[in-house]
């Protein structure tokens, strides 16, 4: 019977972290781009645009090179911020809270180059997406806590 009860808290706890995962990628995206269009007052794509802005002021602004760089360029956030999802997810639920800032930091300094250029896009999106990982993970951690006990 011993067996049975920690087998059934085992699947309990892994079904809550896999929907939780499954919550969070399919939700995170979408917050972030909700948060930044109320902040901003513009889509996505236009504040991703903006560090375009400046060195295209003799061309068009709005060909199709242009539009193609700043969907890659969106396409490039989505995957790693994805990723930074379930890895603070990961470590949420390891209570490795250091971890999460040196990830963070690793983030910050690798696309150097990239929040120079737009700061207002990579800084407040990740930020965004840092901050609401955090608190749905910590929503995962408790339902695991309190529905396993």
């Amino acid at each position: 019977m011993e067996q049975t009860d920690v087998l059934l808290q085992n699947t309990y706890f892994l079904l809550i972290v896999v929907g939780g995962a499954f919550f969070l990628l399919a939700t995170s995206g979408k917050f972030v781009n909700q948060m930044m269009n109320l902040i901003y007052n513009k889509s996505i794509q236009e504040i991703s645009a903006v560090s375009d802005e400046h060195k295209s002021s003799e061309s068009n602004p709005k060909s199709s090179e242009d539009k193609q760089i700043i969907l890659d360029r969106i396409s490039t956030g989505l995957i790693i911020g994805k990723c930074e999802n379930i890895i603070i997810l990961l470590l949420t639920i390891t209570n490795s809270y250091t971890a999460i800032a040196l990830i963070f930091t690793a983030k910050t300094i690798i696309r150097k180059e990239d929040i120079g250029k737009n700061s207002m896009f990579f800084l407040a999106g990740t930020l965004l997406n840092v901050t609401y990982s955090l608190i749905v993970s910590y929503l995962i951690v408790l339902l695991v806590k309190y529905t396993t006990l």
